[in-house]
């Protein structure tokens, strides 16, 4: 081994110690200039015509149909339908609003059966419902009326109790319709206890109602009439109350204020008659930007946070830690609501669907079962990440030529070191069962990143 060699393995090693050290002590570590999140597609129609601020799409939603995945992107114009591959958007069906406008800015959609439904909050419009068994092929409109409500800003689908909860329909409180019938709905119950409701989250009759600035309700409706369980109407760091989401464990509830320099909320759900905020968490440029919408896992939250892109925390433990970043949204405006709008995640495919306002539908590729099952210890990693043929992931931003990768066992000893010519590397397949530690330098002997692995048997 040449000595500049030698002295840059010996710097390596030492700085690769050091990163076990803090491995050690403080868990799994992020290189600031990581972002985590690795692009698979994006798919954007330059044809439509734009809006204020050059803003076209709006949400998105995903869905399981037969064997394959889709998802439902909205626009100024209609609903656009993709199959959604392992690395791919395939473009599969158009399906006009009732209303159409360049200044169409809010279409939502959920699924319950075989079938799609879908809401403007714009102009003459209605309640749309598409049947789905037509796919993969194409999707047929069955249901399009205003007999409801012409405009209505969300709906939420209690699918265990076949109801859709309409919120805001014509500007006006809240509706729940009964799907027992799924292609000829029926007015189950007007809420007007609340005079305006922006969005809900329902599991089993029990809704979470994010009210705008009169905070947030919950109730149950198992009764027909709303039986009230929860009131957090004044809360530090309070803006508009606008959307949230529960932990598939039913532990938490995550909510957004879209106001700008307002955190994201999290709460615990133990005890909903005194229901408060636990932690609360944002980007480290919160104060100048605007969280819009939330998917939440057990341990994991995924935020469409407009002008700064898709963002990801690890809500595991405290101090709650931003762990993935992709901006969809690159310019800087003082507009604070533009980019990115809508969020869905596939945890089975380890995939996340992002609807920016300007930018069209993007596909992400996450670790989301590793990181979201952590407690179960068998897999932590950091970034570039490992794929099942035992390679970190190429990161396309690290020029080849000037990588050394360095691994080193749980205890601080060099297993593997070596001067890279491409931005990948297998990981020795001859390494024993055991926790190692792995970092990533730069021709200078700079640390990139690092991350931690579990190889077994």
């Amino acid at each position: 081994m040449r000595k500049k060699d030698l002295l840059l393995f010996k710097t390596n090693a030492l700085k690769l110690l050091s990163l076990i050290l803090l491995f050690i002590s403080s868990g799994l570590i992020y290189a600031q200039n990581q972002k985590n999140i690795v692009l698979l597609d994006n798919w954007t129609d330059t044809t439509i015509e734009k809006g204020l601020g050059d803003a076209v799409f709006n949400d998105v939603w995903g869905f399981t149909y037969g064997q394959n995945n889709y998802c439902a992107l909205g626009s100024s114009i209609g609903t656009h339908i993709f199959q959604v591959n392992d690395d791919r958007l395939s473009y599969i069906d158009f399906k006009a609003g009732k209303y159409q406008n360049r200044y169409v800015e809010h279409r939502d959609f959920k699924v319950y059966k075989n079938y799609l439904y879908g809401v403007c909050d714009e102009g003459e419009s209605s309640l749309q419902i598409f049947d789905l068994s037509y796919l993969p092929d194409s999707i047929h409109k069955v249901y399009d009326s205003d007999a409801f409500f012409s405009v209505c800003h969300n709906i939420y689908i209690d699918t265990i109790n076949a109801k859709l909860y309409a919120c805001a329909p014509n500007e006006i409180g809240m509706q729940i319709l009964d799907l027992s019938n799924p292609i000829a709905p029926t007015l189950d119950y007007f809420l007007s206890e609340l005079p305006y409701v922006h969005d809900c989250y329902v599991r089993n009759d029990t809704a979470y109602l994010n009210a705008g600035f009169s905070g947030l309700y919950i109730y149950n409706f198992s009764s027909g009439s709303p039986v009230e369980l929860g009131i957090l109407d004044f809360y530090p760091n309070q803006g508009y109350n606008h959307s949230g989401w529960l932990s598939p464990n039913g532990e938490t509830y995550a909510f957004i204020d879209e106001t700008e320099g307002t955190k994201v909320k999290l709460c615990e759900t133990e005890n909903l008659a005194s229901i408060s905020i636990s932690e609360t968490f944002g980007t480290s440029d919160f104060e100048d930007y605007v969280p819009h919408n939330v998917i939440l896992l057990d341990n994991l939250a995924f935020i469409s946070y407009y002008n700064e892109g898709l963002r990801i925390f690890d809500i595991s433990q405290a101090p709650i830690e931003e762990i993935g970043i992709y901006d969809t949204f690159l310019e800087d405006t003082k507009y604070k609501l533009n980019g990115a709008w809508g969020v869905y995640v596939f945890e089975g495919q380890n995939q996340i669907l992002v609807a920016d306002r300007q930018s069209g539908l993007f596909l992400f590729s996450f670790p989301i079962q590793v990181l979201n099952a952590k407690n179960e210890g068998t897999f932590v990693t950091g970034a570039p990440f490992i794929d099942k043929n035992s390679i970190l992931i190429p990161r396309d931003y690290l020029r080849a030529d000037d990588l050394t990768f360095t691994i080193a066992a749980a205890d601080g000893r060099i297993v593997y070191n070596q001067a890279n010519y491409l931005n990948y590397v297998n990981i020795p397949l001859t390494l024993a069962a055991g926790t190692y530690v792995y970092a990533i330098y730069n021709e200078f002997g700079d640390f990139v990143e690092g991350g931690k692995f579990i190889k077994s048997n």
